[in-house]
């Protein structure tokens, strides 16, 4: 598995790397929830319809939710290494200025 994981590009490691990380924190969100049971939402998730898909979905939909915006924050948080050399450029200049052109005037 390791060798596997290695042999994908980089950016793709660093995504599902990312990803991983928002749906392990939707985890300890849901988690918090059916502890904390505000107004008895954990309990109506854990006992309400039978069956464990809410609790799935509720921790998909918040993994998708929570993985987008750990991608999101960490390729915010990526900078690009300052160029060397002073700050502020070269000083070179910036364009073509404007040239002065004589013109007769015309008399009608």
């Amino acid at each position: 598995m390791p060798h596997a994981w290695r042999r994908l590009p980089i950016a793709v490691r660093f995504l599902f790397s990312h990803g991983a990380l928002g749906f392990a924190a939707a985890g300890l969100f849901v988690g918090g929830l059916l502890v904390t049971d505000p107004n008895g939402a954990g309990t109506l998730l854990l006992t309400g319809a039978g069956h464990w898909w809410p609790l799935a979905l509720l921790w998909g939909l918040t993994g998708s939710t929570f993985a987008g915006v750990q991608i999101g924050i960490a390729i915010m948080l990526m900078g690009e290494q300052p160029a060397p050399g002073p700050p502020g450029g070269n000083r070179a200049p910036g364009g073509p200025a404007p040239a002065r052109i004589p013109v007769q005037a015309r008399r009608r």
